[in-house]
């Protein structure tokens, strides 16, 4: 009778960790935006580039994400003008911001301006969606960290994770 309990005992315990170690979830820590962030992505990461025009500012926008069926981890950045004042800075923040708070049809909040951590649920092609995000500005660099997907493919507490990984350098 003590073997069957140990048995049963010890498959629980060996199930319980194999649930915790998806396969779909490979953390990998990488440095990103010009070795200015190290952030963990879940998956194998692919960067692109393009010219963004934010305001009157041509930037030239990079990034690198990783996907995860239908979720998205992602890091976007772009070096800024070194004449750039506190005013234009606030104000690129808030249209990159802006872009994100726009599908949730919400007011951009106080601690997403400070660049804290914040969520947001929307709907994507009908779908009810969940978008983690930080933006912010770090030595001369406009860095957007985004987790998004549908609710039933991205659980939170795998993109607070990825946001929370996040470390300046």
């Amino acid at each position: 009778m003590v073997g069957k309990f140990l048995y049963f005992w010890l498959s629980g315990i060996v199930f319980a960790l194999l649930l915790g170690c998806t396969p779909e979830f490979n953390w990998r820590e990488l440095s990103v935006a010009d070795d200015h962030v190290v952030l963990a992505f879940p998956a194998k990461v692919q960067t692109e580039q393009r010219q963004l025009q934010i305001d009157d500012y041509k930037l030239v926008f990079s990034l690198s994400a990783a996907n995860v069926g239908p979720a998205v981890f992602a890091v976007g950045y772009a070096p800024l003008p070194q004449d750039l004042g506190a005013t234009q800075e606030m104000s690129l923040k808030r249209a990159l911001l802006g872009s994100l708070f726009g599908t949730s049809g919400k007011e951009i909040t106080q601690a997403a301006l400070e660049g804290k951590m914040f969520e947001l649920e929307t709907v994507v092609a009908k779908q009810p969606s969940v978008l983690v995000a930080r933006v912010f500005v770090h030595r001369g660099m406009l860095i957007q960290v985004v987790a998004s997907g549908p609710e039933k493919s991205l659980p939170r507490e795998q993109a607070q994770e990825f946001i929370r990984s996040l470390v300046l350098k």
